[in-house]
């Protein structure tokens, strides 16, 4: 095939790629890194509580809704685990190369320590998919410490873990218009033609 054919032939079938639900593997993903964090993502008719819009306007971006817990019990409420303390190993064994995941689970980490905050509900307002939709409360944030919770504590916990939700937000953005990008590149376009042979049945037309 000559290459005016296969361009031609590329150019035709440029969303075959994304013309399902292309995301499904990112947003699994995104849920094992979540579990490893200490949340979980609201759930709905159609999966996980995540959404996005991509990848042209300003206003474009992801968001989720969940929960946040700094620890985790096991055997039947049995045994308390620090999921905090376990977050930064985990996550490194998950993704070894990802540093923004490494920093998010290091400062959820070091917040967990100092302040502890048990419980967070992330929460989407507006018409908007991106970070800036989402709006974290704590409660019962110092678990063991109340007598020290003045108000400013309260407000410097629940914006960290603002800022952190929301990059996490952001890190699953950027996975979603990576994915994106290479499945409508030429090299993944050409090689789904050929897994449905769509290039023979071309030429036998």
């Amino acid at each position: 095939m000559n290459k005016e054919r296969k361009a031609a032939l590329i150019e035709r079938y440029h969303d075959i790629n994304v013309d399902h639900d292309w995301w499904d593997a990112v947003y699994a993903d995104f849920e094992s890194v979540c579990k490893i964090l200490g949340i979980e993502l609201d759930a709905t008719k159609y999966g996980p509580d995540i959404m996005f819009s991509g990848f042209w306007s300003q206003g474009d971006g992801a968001s989720w809704a969940g929960a946040y817990r700094a620890f985790h019990y096991e055997a039947g409420w049995k045994h308390r685990v620090n999921t905090y303390d376990e977050a930064p190993t985990k996550i490194r064994d998950y993704a070894p190369k990802d540093e923004e995941l490494h920093r998010i689970a290091d400062e959820l980490c070091f917040l967990a320590r100092i302040y502890y905050p048990a419980y967070a509900r992330v929460t989407r307002s507006g018409h908007y998919c991106h970070a800036y939709a989402m709006s974290p409360s704590v409660y019962e944030p110092l678990v063991g410490h109340e007598e020290d919770f003045a108000d400013e504590v309260h407000r410097h916990v629940e914006d960290t873990l603002t800022d952190l939700f929301r990059d996490l937000a952001d890190w699953l953005y950027t996975r979603l218009e990576q994915e994106y990008n290479y499945l409508i590149s030429d090299e993944a376009v050409w090689d789904t033609i050929e897994a449905n042979e769509l290039d023979e049945e071309e030429e036998e037309v």
